[in-house]
């Protein structure tokens, strides 16, 4: 059945590859876009979308957005999603993953029966007591972006349980694919060797520590978890993890890339990008997820990574075309 779906965050890395989804789907789709046009990750169904320009921090524009839009249902991607740049402003990271979130629900409020689906993350597990971790474990963030995604899962869970709007929260794992953020690993790496076979940096990848293991899932599969999120109406709010079950380590990240490149290039250890702390160990158990959707992941590591280097090669391409 079609639906008109709202996605905050829809001009970002998963609200566009979600919104390619749903417009194949054959959903209207509409979005809210804090920033103004262009929006390239929108480039491929700019004319099957309808944006509205809106600012979590600000209830009254969103609220205007939002009623404009009419959803049957929401999706709410937006806000913070880089670890590193929300430990280095905590107080702005606070501000748009939590407030913002409040100033979404209180939109939504006055539209009874509206779907909500929340982008949470597994990084409020922390450093969990076993792996795979399942939903039932203890929430315990070690850095302020998995904070502030705890604290806005307890302002949506009260929400999903008490308005009459069906509510969803996925855990998703750490996400790779075409358009992440250079901010995180595997797009950073792919960054630095698309500029190298361009000739625009040296053939060296530089990297933090790389012992961490995590669980990896592309952005188009979860994408299809969100659609399939989407489609559940539970009476009670609903939390559910997205990820393969099995953690890999950055080191294992980086040598698939280094291998995939089309010039050798070396890795050296910068010292301004390790962490502190013990390496530490996160998968996820999504076994509720896939019972109760069918949801499993389709595309591997490798083909993820090398899309990943692809879509940097293309970027870096069209910034060394000179303007006329």
């Amino acid at each position: 059945m079609t639906a008109r779906v709202l996605l905050t965050g829809i001009t970002g890395f998963v609200g566009s590859h979600l919104a390619e989804r749903l417009v194949a789907d054959g959903h209207e789709v509409h979005g809210i876009a804090f920033e103004p046009q262009p929006h390239p990750n929108l480039a491929a169904i700019a004319s099957s979308v309808r944006i509205h320009r809106a600012d979590l921090s600000d209830p009254d524009g969103l609220r205007e957005a939002v009623a404009a839009a009419r959803p049957d249902t929401v999706v709410h991607l937006a806000g913070q999603a880089i670890p590193s740049l929300a430990q280095r402003d905590a107080s702005g990271t606070i501000q748009v993953n939590v407030v913002g979130t409040a100033n979404l629900l209180a939109a939504l409020e006055p539209l009874g029966g509206t779907h909500l689906v929340y982008a949470s993350s597994a990084d409020v597990y922390g450093v969990p007591d076993q792996v795979p971790v399942g939903e039932d474990a203890p929430l315990r963030p070690t850095n302020v972006y998995a904070a502030s995604k705890a604290a806005a899962e307890a302002l949506v869970r009260e929400f999903g349980d008490r308005a009459g709007h069906p509510t969803v929260i996925l855990r998703p794992a750490n996400t790779n694919g075409p358009r992440q953020h250079p901010g995180l690993a595997a797009s950073g790496f792919a960054k630095q060797i698309a500029e190298a076979e361009a000739g625009l940096a040296e053939p060296v990848i530089k990297h933090g520590r790389l012992d961490a293991q995590r669980d990896f899932v592309d952005v188009r599969d979860i994408a299809a978890a969100y659609a399939a999120a989407a489609d559940l109406a539970p009476e009670r709010t609903e939390t559910y993890n997205v990820g393969t079950g099995a953690p890999v380590t950055i080191e294992r990240i980086l040598h698939t890339l280094v291998r995939l490149a089309r010039i050798k290039v070396r890795t050296e250890l910068d010292p301004e990008r390790v962490r502190g702390g013990d390496a530490s160990t996160l998968a996820l158990d999504s076994s509720r997820f896939r019972s109760r959707t069918g949801w499993a992941p389709t595309i591997t590591l490798e083909r993820s990574l090398e899309d990943t280097l692809d879509h940097w090669r293309s970027v870096t391409a069209r910034a060394a075309v000179p303007a006329r």
